[in-house]
């Protein structure tokens, strides 16, 4: 009898454990204020891959929200804006048009993410999810330990790849692999994203 209730506890705790797992997974949305003060609230993002950030004004002034290269652009300033979008990894720094030259100013920042396989040392880099509309190609680099950045794939469609399986260098135990990702659509491009570091163990 204590056997069995010692593994119905296993059970709920691997239950709540992988919910929680599930949980934390989902993809959120960030809210960003688009604000008459003449400013984006708050003035950076930082956001993970397939999260979305809104973009709602508050007052009744004109704004837009223009990416620097414009990857993203709500177009001319207009009253009642109402914005969103999906991301990939990237830095992706913007401004109000018609309010850019006073400060008006954000940046979303998003880091791509590192899932250890199952078994083996390769693992899952991913840096877009279905859906996500900051990016139809992608630049990726790596490197190892404290080495210089060495480029992985060059304007690549794929949302994520599988490091360490069949290349780019063969995988060592107790080395840390480090993953910046630039997002674009033809020539409009954001910046690298945060560095995102993962350990093989």
């Amino acid at each position: 009898m204590k056997d069995r209730t010692r593994l119905a506890s296993g059970l709920a705790a691997g239950v709540a454990a992988v919910g929680l797992f599930a949980a934390s997974a989902v993809a959120a949305t960030r809210n960003v204020d688009v604000n008459d003060g003449r400013f984006f609230g708050p003035r950076t993002v930082t956001a993970a891959v397939g999260d979305s950030v809104h973009w709602h004004a508050s007052g009744v002034d004109d704004h837009s929200v223009t990416q620097d290269d414009l990857v993203f652009n709500t177009g001319a300033p207009a009253a009642g804006l109402d914005f969103t979008r999906k991301f990939s990894a990237g830095t992706y720094p913007y401004h109000c048009e018609k309010h850019g030259a006073e400060g008006m100013r954000g940046t979303v920042r998003v880091a791509p993410t590192v899932q250890s396989a199952p078994a083996g040392l390769a693992f899952t880099v991913k840096w877009a999810a279905a859906g996500t509309n900051t990016g139809t190609s992608f630049d990726v680099k790596y490197r190892v330990a404290k080495g210089p950045w060495k480029t992985w794939r060059t304007n690549t469609t794929a949302k994520s790849l599988v490091f360490g399986k069949g290349g780019p260098v063969a995988l060592a135990r107790g080395k840390t692999y480090s993953f910046q990702v630039r997002s674009g659509s033809g020539a409009r491009e954001s910046g690298f994203s945060p560095v995102k570091s993962f350990r093989a163990s």
